[in-house]
């Protein structure tokens, strides 16, 4: 196996790392031999954040909108009409912390289509709050970039995106530059496809990439996914960006980093 391009890893220090502090876990990924962070939840005052990364020397890489009641069974905010408002509040927020901790990438957040509601009747709202940011002028004063994440229809079977074709669409229509996609490993394959084969037919618009195993959403090693070809694929495509791990740890997260060590600092150039 030969030494190729070195690859970029983040974690998630909501998923790993629950072992210490929230404001502790950005030294705690720096000291694991992670290159940034990324934050799903903020549990801490963004400046804060911001001085921990800085003082951690890692950045942050992806920050997410804050998804409402998503977490706790509810519809969330980003596709769910009568929630505009409120999701482009949150949004502005999103972007304000951010800016804080000169991230660089706002995950928009996904959302269910409520019981009720028609999928079409969510779709245009999201594509209308999309189309609200634009007009509000935020993300001129940001350098992060937007991004969509298709979820798996297994463990959100009510999810309002899950067909990378379907956002990659109204991407490239409306949004082409404003918005990117953001893609899960473990979501394409939960959804039963082939990573490699999804993510060559929109790699011009993937920004960033995730990674668990499946079934269970653990650290690579714990189900079925081949992550060598896997990565080795996606390099060979000619990305370049992060890989995000953002996993459920099934033992403590230190634990669990075998997979870093093989994979941090180079990709093989065949699987």
């Amino acid at each position: 196996m030969n030494e190729s391009t070195a690859m970029k890893f983040s974690t998630s220090i909501n998923f790993l790392f629950r072992e210490v502090p929230f404001l502790d876990r950005f030294q705690a990924a720096a000291d694991a031999g992670f290159s940034g962070v990324e934050i799903q939840l903020l549990e801490a005052d963004a400046d804060a954040c911001a001085a921990r990364a800085k003082a951690a020397d890692i950045p942050v890489v992806l920050l997410n909108v804050d998804m409402g009641d998503l977490l706790q069974g509810g519809p969330g905010l980003s596709g769910v009409p009568g929630q505009e408002e409120r999701f482009l509040e949150a949004v502005k927020k999103a972007v304000a912390a951010a800016n804080a901790m000169e991230a660089s990438y706002i995950h928009l957040g996904p959302s269910k289509v409520p019981e009720g509601v028609s999928r079409a009747d969510c779709k245009r709202v999201f594509l209308q709050n999309l189309k609200a940011i634009q007009a509000s002028g935020v993300m001129e004063t940001s350098a992060a970039k937007l991004l969509i994440e298709p979820m798996n229809t297994v463990d959100m079977p009510d999810a309002l995106f899950s067909d990378f074709a379907e956002v990659a669409g109204f991407i490239q229509s409306d949004f082409l530059g404003f918005v990117g996609l953001q893609f899960d490993i473990y979501h394409v394959c939960k959804n039963g496809l082939d990573a490699s084969v999804v993510f060559g037919a929109h790699a011009g618009l993937i920004e960033h990439v995730q990674f668990s195993d499946v079934p269970s959403r653990g650290e690579p090693g714990t189900g079925t996914l081949g992550f060598e070809s896997i990565f080795a694929a996606l390099v060979e495509q000619g990305y370049t960006g992060w890989f995000g791990a953002e996993y459920f740890p099934q033992k403590p997260s230190l634990e669990t980093l075998g997979w870093l060590k093989k994979f941090k600092q180079v990709v093989p150039e065949n699987a």
